[in-house]
C-alpha cells in the first residue's frame, strides 16, 4: 500500500502542466543565478589584471555590467515565476484534496460520526490541509531548489579547485549530522502539537457548545483548568521547539564559519602562490556559501515531511473509511411510493455484541399513524434511523411498498422520507434558506404556503427583515417552539410519503406545544407517519401504537386496546402520561 507522501504525490503528479512548469522555471532559475559567480570572477581577474597598467577599459566595464544585470532581471524574474507556480501546484493539490475529503464525510455514515469527535475532523480539513498546502509550496519547491543547486555548485567547486573542495567537504557531514541532530528533537514536539491542539480545539468547541449548561451548573473554574491545562501545554512545546531551533541555526552558523576560515587561509595561501586567481577564490567563496541554505532545507525538509506525512495519513485515514450503507451497483429509483413500511426480523445494535433491536417485526400500512413508545434505550429511535438507512440491520430487512431499502438508491429513499428531529438545526443563512433546504428549488409562494401551514407564518411577517431574516448559527436567536416550526415547515415543503417524528415536542411548554401538535396534524396529514414520543399530546395523533421493552415490541394496539391489557403499556402510561392528561384536563 502506498505511502501518505506517495498518495500526496500522487495528486501532484494529476497536475502535469503547472508541475512541469514548475520544475522548467526553477532549473532556469538557479541556473541564472549561478552563473553570477563566474561572471564575478571574470570581472574581479579583469581589474587584477588591469592593476600597474592604469588602462580603464570602459566598454569591458559596460559589458560585465551588462551580463550581470541581465543575470539579476532573469533571475529575479524565474523566482517570480517559481515562487508563483509552487503555489500554484499547492493550492490546486489542496483543492481537490479538499473537494475529496468533503464529498467523502458526505458519503460517510452515522456510524463513522458516532466514533470521532468533531474537532479532529475540524482539524483534519483546516489544519492538516495547511500543513500539506506549506509542504508543497515551501518544503517541496526548495527541496527541488536545493538538489539542483547542490549538483551545479559541487560540479563548479571542483573544476575551481578540487584541493579547496575536499577540505570545505570536511566539515560537510558534521554541518549534516548538527542538522539531523536538531531534527531529532524538533520532529517529536511538532507530532505531540498536533494532538495537543485536536484536545485543544475540543475543549474550546465544548465550551462554546454546551455554554448554557456550564453557566447554569457553575462550570467555569473547571472549564477553566482544562483550557489552561491544554494551553500551558502548547506553550510548553512551543517553548521546546524555540529552544532547539533558535540554537541551530547559530551552530550552522558556527560549523559554516570554520569552513570559511579554512577556505579563506588556504585559498588566500593559493592566491599568493600564484596557484590560484583572486577571482576563482572569490567565486569559490560565494558557491560554498551556497550551500548552507541547501543543506539546512534538507534537514527541514525532513522536518516538514514527517508533519506532512502525519497530516496526510490522518486525512487519508478518513478517505480510506469505508462507509458501513453502501448502495448497490444494481440499486434501484423508488417510484410511485405508497407509503407501506416493514420491519422482518431486524436484528440491530450499534455496539457488536450488543444488540438495541432483537428480531424486530412489524408492518404499518399507507397512510396509517404508529407511535413507539418504550423506556429509555429501548430502541425507540433507533427504529427511525433504520428507515432512512442511516444505519443497516446486522440481520432482517426493512422495507417500503414491499422493497428492500437496500435495493433502493439512498438519494430517492431519503427523498421519499422526511423527519422532524427532537433537537432541530437552523443553519446560518436566512429563514427562508432554512424552510427551502425541504425543497431547494421551491418558489417563494411554496415557501410562505408551507411556513402558514407549519403556523410560523404570522411570526415571520413581524421580523423586520421578514423571511430574509438572518438566523445565527444553530439558530439560538429562534425558541424551540419556533425552530420545530420552521422544521415542520420544511417537512411539508418537502412533501415526503412518510414522516419520521423523533419525539418533536420534548422540549417544549405547554403553550408552545400545543401549536406545534397542530402543525404536526396537519404535516402527517394523507402521510405515514411514524412518531417517537413521550408526550400525551403527540401521542394522540397516531392511529396504533407499537410498545418496545428489551429491544423487542411487547405490545402492538390501539391506545384503548392496550390500557385494556393492562400491560407494559398500561404502566407506562400511568407513569409517564397519565399525569400529562389530568393537566391537559385542567387546561381544558
Amino acid at each position: 500500500m502506498k505511502t501518505p507522501i506517495a498518495r500526496l504525490f500522487a495528486y501532484m503528479a494529476r497536475e502535469k502542466r503547472v508541475l512541469t512548469v514548475f520544475l522548467t522555471v526553477s532549473i532556469a532559475g538557479i541556473a541564472a543565478g549561478m552563473l553570477v559567480p563566474l561572471v564575478v570572477r571574470d570581472l574581479v581577474n579583469y581589474v587584477i589584471s588591469l592593476i600597474g597598467i592604469g588602462n580603464f577599459d570602459t566598454l569591458a566595464m559596460v559589458y560585465y555590467a551588462s551580463i550581470l544585470v541581465a543575470l539579476f532581471v532573469a533571475s529575479g524574474f524565474l523566482e517570480f515565476l517559481d515562487r508563483y507556480f509552487s503555489e500554484l501546484l499547492s493550492q490546486k493539490v489542496i483543492f481537490r484534496l479538499r473537494l475529496d475529503l468533503y464529498s467523502h464525510l458526505q458519503n460517510l455514515s452515522y456510524g463513522f460520526y458516532d466514533r470521532i469527535d468533531t474537532g479532529q475532523i475540524i482539524l483534519r480539513t483546516t489544519g492538516d490541509m495547511d500543513t500539506i498546502g506549506r509542504f508543497i509550496g515551501f518544503s517541496f519547491s526548495r527541496l527541488i531548489h536545493s538538489m539542483i543547486t547542490l549538483v551545479i555548485a559541487i560540479a563548479i567547486l571542483l573544476t575551481i579547485n578540487v584541493e579547496l573542495t575536499m577540505i570545505a567537504f570536511i566539515i560537510l557531514p558534521v554541518l549534516a549530522v548538527a542538522v539531523l541532530f536538531f531534527n531529532s528533537k524538533i520532529a517529536p514536539i511538532l507530532e505531540e502539537q498536533w494532538s495537543v491542539f485536536s484536545r485543544f480545539n475540543t475543549v474550546i468547541k465544548e465550551y462554546i457548545a454546551g455554554m448554557r449548561v456550564v453557566k447554569a451548573l457553575g462550570l467555569e473554574p473547571i472549564f477553566k483548568v482544562n483550557y489552561m491545562d491544554k494551553a500551558t501545554r502548547v506553550y510548553n512545546l512551543r517553548i521546546s521547539f524555540a529552544r532547539f531551533s533558535s540554537l541551530m541555526w547559530p551552530s550552522i552558523g558556527l560549523l559554516s564559519g570554520i569552513v570559511s576560515v579554512l577556505v579563506y587561509v588556504y585559498g588566500g595561501f593559493r592566491v599568493v602562490s600564484h596557484v590560484m586567481s583572486l577571482g576563482d577564490l572569490v567565486a569559490f567563496i560565494t558557491y560554498l556559501s551556497m550551500l548552507n541554505r541547501p543543506i539546512v532545507s534538507f534537514g527541514f525538509f525532513i522536518l516538514n515531511y514527517k508533519r506532512a506525512a502525519v497530516s496526510a495519513g490522518k486525512i487519508f485515514e478518513v478517505l480510506d473509511t469505508e462507509p458501513e450503507v453502501k448502495e448497490e451497483p444494481e440499486a434501484v429509483e423508488l417510484r410511485d411510493v405508497k407509503g407501506a413500511i416493514e420491519f422482518r426480523n431486524v436484528l440491530f445494535g450499534y455496539v457488536k455484541g450488543k444488540p438495541v433491536l432483537r428480531n424486530i417485526s412489524f408492518k404499518i400500512n399507507p397512510g396509517e399513524k404508529v407511535a413507539i413508545v418504550g423506556g429509555t434505550g429501548s430502541g425507540k429511535s433507533t427504529i427511525l434511523k433504520l428507515i432512512p438507512r442511516f444505519y443497516d440491520p446486522w440481520d432482517g430487512s426493512v422495507l417500503i411498498d414491499g422493497t428492500d431499502v437496500r435495493k433502493v438508491k439512498i438519494s430517492s429513499l431519503r427523498r421519499h422520507i422526511g423527519i422532524v428531529h427532537q433537537d432541530v438545526f437552523i443553519f446560518s443563512g436566512t429563514i427562508k434558506d432554512n424552510i427551502a433546504y425541504g425543497k431547494p428549488n421551491a418558489k417563494m409562494d411554496e415557501i410562505v404556503e408551507a411556513a402558514r401551514i407549519a403556523g410560523i407564518h404570522d411570526f415571520i411577517s413581524q421580523l423586520p427583515q421578514g423571511y430574509e431574516t438572518p438566523v445565527a448559527e444553530r439558530g439560538i436567536t429562534l425558541s424551540g417552539g419556533q425552530r420545530q416550526r420552521i422544521a415542520i415547515a420544511r417537512a411539508i415543503l418537502m412533501n415526503p410519503k412518510i414522516l419520521l417524528l423523533d419525539d418533536p415536542t420534548s422540549n417544549l411548554d405547554a403553550e408552545t406545544e400545543v401549536r406545534v401538535v397542530e402543525a404536526l396534524k396537519k404535516l402527517i396529514e394523507g402521510k405515514t407517519a411514524i412518531i417517537v414520543t413521550q408526550r400525551l399530546s403527540t401521542l394522540k395523533l397516531a392511529d396504533r401504537i407499537l410498545v418496545l421493552d428489551n429491544g423487542g415490541i411487547v405490545e402492538d394496539g390501539t391506545h384503548e386496546e392496550l390500557l385494556a391489557k393492562g400491560g407494559v403499556y398500561a404502566r407506562l402510561y400511568a407513569s409517564q402520561f397519565a399525569h400529562q392528561e389530568e393537566l391537559l384536563a385542567k387546561e381544558v
